[in-house]
């Protein structure tokens, strides 16, 4: 997803930069410093997102907002500022979210989720594709790479376990060094000879759960 940062401080720019490195599907096209460079930059890039300060040279964010909401109906405008008494004038404007500097990853994180469902970018020879995070069942490391289980299908992603229940702690849960399953998803714990297995809905094999895992999981049930 391709989105614009407008605010005079590089600083603060630099930040929502950093904190969405951590989504890859996440590329910032244009950096501004004024409301009077925005839409120039919009019309540049074809773009779904701006993140938007309030107190800017020129134009300040509440006038842009409302100029922008007149003319690109599918924008959404997240207000990033150091005021919180903005925050009333920025819903008034159709702001999509309002952020206080400086800018939690949490914060970021959870207002994105809700705004755009989240999506794993995956490839099929020289085709993109995605996968909506909510459909992945079992996610399962395989040498460097990991493996994905979905509803139709699965695909290789370059993602480590580690860095995927970074990203999606509320949908993952970790029930081997080497797999993650979809929470939601566990039906039932079942105790054999060899150890514990873990049945999940939409999901023919009965995977294999850890002993260090088995607290957490049956915690979850």
């Amino acid at each position: 997803m391709k989105y614009i940062i407008a605010d005079d401080e590089p600083l603060a720019r630099a930040r929502i930069i950093r904190l969405l490195s951590a989504w890859p599907h996440y590329e910032c096209v244009a950096q501004v410093s004024s409301g009077d460079e925005v839409e120039p930059a919009i019309n540049e890039h074809s773009v779904q997102l701006l993140f938007l300060d309030i107190n800017m040279p020129g134009l300040d964010g509440l006038k842009t907002a409302e100029l922008l909401n007149q003319k690109y109906r599918d924008l959404k405008i997240i207000f990033v500022t150091a005021h919180s008494e903005f925050a009333l004038q920025a819903f008034n404007v159709f702001a999509a979210g309002f952020l206080v500097k400086p800018v939690s990853q949490s914060d970021l994180f959870s207002l994105l989720e809700r705004l755009f469902k989240p999506r794993i970018q995956y490839q099929v020879g020289n085709q993109t594709r995605w996968v909506d995070v909510d459909d992945v069942i079992v996610a399962k490391a395989e040498d460097k790479l990991t493996q994905l289980y979905f509803q139709g299908g699965d695909a290789t992603i370059d993602l480590s376990l580690k860095k995927l229940l970074n990203l999606y702690p509320e949908h993952f849960v970790q029930i081997h060094r080497n797999t993650l399953v979809k929470a939601k998803s566990i039906k039932q714990l079942e105790h054999t000879q060899s150890g514990t297995l873990v049945s999940l809905e939409d999901f023919s094999e009965k995977l294999v759960v850890s002993r260090r895992a088995y607290s957490a999981i049956k915690n979850h049930l």
